[in-house]
């Protein structure tokens, strides 16, 4: 039908194939941002990006200042049980959305530096576990002059195999804009590790 479109009225035809070709383009920019638009996420400075684009990217669920350290954690973890669910490595880039710039450096500081981070033995067991359940909610600590309130959150995950493991997830709020009053993850380790050691709440 286009091909006798094409013949009989070929400026017709032309407008019909942009109108359809930017539906599909919009279709794929709202499905899949990261793969079809400019993304802050490649790069270390996310001052760098437009001034929502860390907390409204629209793939991530929370994109209000409002919620609580505990909301995030939720969102990070259900994110991670199913990681490829929209897209590959959806769950994690939920968790780089809402993880401080501090952190982020200390995990390479760029989005694909992180894939890399996740797959190592300890980390990896969140990726598309079982389940996890919400162990404790540590008390609210006032923020200073030098940083926001700060928060821990205890997760318990069940792997998909091998047994149960806890993680310590420090959440602080950001303190400077575009993120300001969003609880961002400071930190996340492993129960093991975090048993003994003074967290560092200093920054």
């Amino acid at each position: 039908m286009m091909d006798r479109l094409m013949i009989r009225f070929p400026f017709a035809a032309l407008v019909i194939q942009t109108i359809l070709l930017s539906t599909a383009q919009a279709f794929l920019l709202a499905t899949h941002p990261r793969q079809y638009q400019s993304s802050y996420l490649s790069t270390t400075n996310a001052n760098d990006a437009p001034e929502d684009a860390n907390i409204n990217r629209g793939n991530s669920p929370l994109s209000a200042a409002n919620v609580t350290a505990r909301d995030v954690v939720v969102a990070c973890m259900d994110g991670l049980l199913n990681n490829d669910t929209p897209w590959a490595n959806s769950g994690l880039e939920i968790c780089w959305d809402y993880s401080s710039d501090r952190n982020r450096a200390a995990q390479g500081g760029s989005f694909d530096e992180f894939i890399t981070y996740a797959s190592n033995p300890t980390f990896s067991t969140m990726v598309n576990a079982k389940e996890f359940s919400i162990e404790n909610v540590g008390a609210y600590i006032k923020g200073t002059n030098t940083r926001g309130a700060m928060q821990t959150v205890l997760v318990k995950v069940q792997p998909l195999q091998g047994e149960e493991r806890s993680f310590l997830w420090t959440m602080a709020q950001e303190r400077r804009p575009p993120r300001q009053g969003l609880w961002l993850v400071h930190e996340c380790i492993n129960l093991e590790n975090a048993i003994g050691l003074n967290l560092d709440f200093s920054f």
